[in-house]
């Protein structure tokens, strides 16, 4: 099972509910396996336990700190493709007006369509289920290699040789950071292992400060559930922003929009 991408796909609330209670369980269980061994004249002494439960919270808080420092850095990351996506495409629809009319106005055209699906999928949205059989991905791909058929016809124009290549790094700027914005949407996301691991110490952390509660013969404080549920909410908002689907972190797309209006004033 992919963890990472059930995280991310389960709404957000959904996944806040679901952290709260796994991890109030967890503290139910923790009491009353310390009520049951302190009916059995078990007594555990005092500092170990709060060694144990100092130790586990403070693991866990150091690693939501540095899961979210990595999902911050990718959303940062994302943000800025956008900005060098929207800069590329504006270069390339500019320097257009260098080469023949024919190969312009096919490229201009490609290039308009771009934006669109752009703008229509709001961010280039990955999952490791769908990639392969996403519309969107598929036709972004396919403009690439339409618009370079175009581009690579301008060897037989009689074109200066610095304006072909001056047209055709621009182009090839436009690929490049497409390439690198797919990257980070696929392949740069939170492994499975560092979510199972936050679960699994979210889980511990609640079961031994059940068990210490458990030990002075109460079982329900409302400090677990609240406790719970900052640590649901950090993992919420890590999972979001992981996340390149609808309803989440969003990366703004006005870079784009204004590409888009500029193309519209200069058909």
């Amino acid at each position: 099972m992919n963890i990472g991408h059930f995280f991310t796909w389960l709404p957000s609330w959904a996944l806040f509910a679901l952290i709260v209670i796994i991890c109030v369980m967890a503290a139910e269980a923790g009491a009353w396996l310390a009520q049951r061994r302190s009916k059995k004249g078990i007594k555990e002494p005092d500092a170990p336990i709060g060694t144990a439960v100092g130790a586990i919270l403070g693991l866990l808080a150091f690693m939501l700190g540095f899961t979210f420092s990595l999902t911050e850095s990718r959303f940062g990351n994302r943000k800025e493709l956008v900005i060098e996506e929207a800069k590329a495409i504006n270069t390339c629809y500019l320097r257009s007006n260098l080469i023949p009319v024919k190969q312009k106005t096919a490229i201009r055209k490609y290039l308009k369509e771009y934006t669109n699906i752009l703008l229509k999928s709001s961010e280039i949205e990955f999952s490791r289920k769908n990639r392969g059989d996403n519309g969107n991905i598929i036709r972004l791909e396919a403009l690439h290699d339409l618009m370079w058929q175009q581009a690579s016809t301008l060897v037989n124009e009689n074109l200066d040789g610095e304006i072909r290549t001056f047209f055709l790094g621009s182009l090839n700027d436009v690929i490049n950071i497409y390439q690198e914005r797919k990257t980070v949407s696929l392949i740069f996301r939170i492994p499975d292992v560092i979510w199972t691991s936050l679960i699994v110490i979210s889980i511990l952390g609640t079961f031994v400060v059940g068990y210490q509660t458990g030990t002075f013969g109460t079982r329900r404080l409302i400090s677990v559930p609240l406790m719970a549920a900052a640590f649901a909410l950090v993992i919420v908002m890590i999972a979001d922003m992981d996340s390149t689907g609808p309803d989440k972190f969003e990366v703004s797309q006005q870079p784009l929009k204004e590409v888009k209006d500029m193309m519209n004033k200069n058909p």
